[in-house]
């Protein structure tokens, strides 16, 4: 019996694996435009999309775990699916409410997720144990464990993974397109969105804001820099008061608004795949009930 460590990981595609914009489906080489009549909320819809699916993950990470421990191991892998899609993230902010503000500073803005294990840890030290690596990904040569799917994106996709990736989301072509691909698939209306002059708009909004309380800050990241820089009660009034001149100012409001522009081209254009891709992650959320009782 190997030795028995709990751990977690993140296998989202999007995390996972290295997924290129340039080969999700629809993605042209040309920025997104903004639609002459775009549709309001269509940026929460945009995230949706983008975000994979909790159940179908949950059961991912299950199926994995019980792979894993047949093969020796006590590893239970994070679910994928716990953090949904801000699209603001993509242009460069946050979402930040004051009561998020009060209660923890600034602590929306920092990575969420495991992230990678340090080395000397226990679960650092389990990955570097190569007869893990084999039960988890498949043995070596690596090639022989990289799967592509049909847009040309590839991940490895063998052991413990691909079993638990084929019993939830039946391949990996599938799982691809139901979570990383998705994801990027979006991406080009919020790198678009970025050049629309609404942000700044947003941005100089706020400053005349912040501009009559005791941190007169440029921008919304640089009164994120110097709170967590400051840290304790200096970060908390910070947060609030740039939270405050957010809500006052309607800040993500107008982000929303700008955003919707874009994504309501980019959504449009992709309608066949979102309709695919709900349909994958109906299909996997059931498997994933069924296998979890």
């Amino acid at each position: 019996m190997k030795k028995k460590t709990v751990g977690a990981l993140i296998l989202a595609a999007g995390a996972a694996a290295t997924l290129a914009a340039a080969a999700t489906p629809g993605v042209s080489s040309i920025l997104t435009k903004a639609a002459e009549r775009p549709v309001s909320g269509i940026t929460w819809t945009a995230e949706q999309f983008a975000s994979a699916d909790a159940m179908a993950e949950k059961g991912l990470a299950e199926a994995v775990r019980r792979c894993m421990a047949k093969a020796g191991y006590d590893y239970t892998p994070a679910s994928a699916g716990q953090e949904k899609v801000d699209l603001k993230n993509a242009i460069g902010f946050n979402t930040l409410t004051v009561e998020d503000a009060r209660a923890s500073g600034y602590s929306v803005t920092k990575p969420t997720g495991p992230g990678e294990p340090a080395p000397d840890s226990d679960l650092g030290k389990l990955f570097a144990d190569p007869d893990f690596q084999k039960a988890l990904h498949g043995g070596e040569p690596q090639e022989q464990n990289m799967l592509q799917s049909s847009s040309g994106t590839g991940m490895l996709a063998g052991g413990c993974t691909g079993e638990g990736i084929t019993a939830i989301y039946s391949n990996v072509n599938d799982y691809m397109r139901a979570t990383g691909l998705a994801y990027n698939s979006v991406l080009v209306a919020p790198q678009a969105a970025a050049q629309d002059p609404g942000i700044q708009a947003a941005v100089n909004d706020w400053k005349e804001c912040m501009s009559t309380t005791p941190f007169p800050y440029s921008a919304p990241g640089e009164a994120v820099s110097a709170g967590l820089e400051a840290g304790g009660q200096k970060e908390l009034k910070i947060a609030v008061t740039d939270a405050t001149c957010r809500e006052s100012t309607g800040f993500d409001a107008k982000l929303n608004t700008v955003l919707d522009k874009y994504l309501t081209t980019r959504m449009q254009e992709l309608d066949s795949e979102v309709a695919a891709v709900e349909q994958i992650r109906r299909e996997a959320s059931a498997r994933a009930t069924a296998m979890m009782g």
